[in-house]
């Protein structure tokens, strides 16, 4: 991990999720995820963690969730996020 020079949060879940291949990984970062994708380990971003929220009924609606990442300072498309919450039907 170390060759991929990321942040110390994203080299430790990539580490940990490297060793534990029954669990996925939540990586935002581009550098982290296409790293994930080298090594074989299977991730989702925040984003797909909210829509699996959302399609298992852990969350009434997808979208202020999203709204309030986003006014947390999350960069995230505007557009990849309006897909996403048409995919659970908002």
């Amino acid at each position: 991990m170390a060759a991929w020079d990321l942040g110390v949060g994203e080299t430790a879940v990539l580490s940990w999720a490297l060793k534990q291949a029954e669990f996925e990984a939540i990586l935002d970062d581009r550098a982290a995820r296409k790293c994930a994708l080298v090594q074989g380990i299977h991730f989702r971003g925040t984003l797909g963690v909210i829509l699996a929220a959302r399609r298992r009924n852990l969350v009434p609606k997808a979208k202020p969730i999203c709204d309030d990442l986003v006014a947390a300072g999350l960069l995230i498309d505007p557009k990849l996020v309006a897909d996403a919450l048409r995919l659970v039907g908002e």
